[in-house]
């Protein structure tokens, strides 16, 4: 691509997103539709893109907010933030950032767009052969000392506020239930089995995972859970938990996730 090509290309592309006046000297004037108005079709095409774009990510919270509120945010967004994605699929995961910023009030909208985005991205996470019974059972007595890591589909949500409940309601097609703000902080696991899923963890549940998160054996993790919850609390739930990691094809074995290769 020559050089001159390339400027044209920018002052145009400046043009829509930014809505730079000097590329109406790029647009061809008829004496019926003029310069500027040919460029603001253009903008409001570009715009109308994006906030489709952003509707189909955050199909939940556009539900929740009504689609008219929805336009409002999303043309705020698109305007602070023209795309840099040549793939749309990777456009607006910066939208949870941006309404914490500007309704610090309604922190639930934040939350809910953070959950809609991790589901999404779930969805798109690279695959991974997890651990299951018969995997471990082929380990033998070894797999407690081998490394282990969560799965590349995995996110762990901080919320204050029942994001949960709403997010199932809409899910539902049911009116849901009216934003409240917890007293401490909740974690919610969001993970693709089948499909993209979502559940909230206790806290010492999060605590065990955010361990695994960081690469432990078993051993190291049960170490950690004995002095967190004492014996007999630490043994139940250890073998609760493991059960339903397993079932849910949440562990991966770190040395094999690293190569990529299957559990074997």
């Amino acid at each position: 691509m020559s050089e001159a090509l390339r400027d044209l290309q920018a002052l145009f592309l400046a043009g829509v997103t930014r809505g730079d006046a000097g590329a109406e000297r790029l647009i061809i004037d008829d004496n019926r539709v003029g310069a500027a108005r040919r460029l603001d079709i253009y903008r409001n095409n570009y715009r109308a893109s994006l906030t489709g774009v952003l509707a189909d990510h955050y199909e939940r919270l556009a539900a929740y907010v009504g689609a008219d509120q929805f336009g409002r945010l999303a043309d705020a967004f698109v305007a602070a933030n023209p795309s840099a994605w040549r793939n749309l699929r990777y456009y607006g995961g910066e939208l949870a950032a941006f309404l914490a910023e500007h309704y610090p009030g309604d922190g639930e909208l934040a939350e809910l767009a953070a959950l809609d985005w991790a589901l999404r991205d779930a969805f798109d996470a690279a695959d991974a052969e997890p651990l299951d019974g018969a995997a471990v059972a082929a380990l033998g007595e070894q797999w407690i000392e081998r490394r282990l890591v969560l799965v590349p589909s995995v996110h762990r949500l901080t919320v204050r506020h029942n994001v949960a409940a709403i997010w199932n309601a809409l899910e539902a097609e049911e009116a849901p239930p009216g934003a409240a703000r917890g007293a401490v902080p909740e974690t919610i696991l969001v993970w693709r089995s089948a499909q993209p899923q979502f559940r909230t963890l206790s806290d010492d549940e999060a605590a065990a995972l955010e361990r695994l998160a960081g690469g432990c054996s078993f051993t190291e993790l049960s170490e950690a859970m004995l002095e967190r919850l004492g014996e007999e609390g630490a043994m139940q739930a250890l073998g609760g938990w493991l059960g339903r990691w397993l079932a849910d094809g949440l562990l991966v074995l770190a040395d094999q996730a690293a190569a990529g290769t299957d559990v074997t």
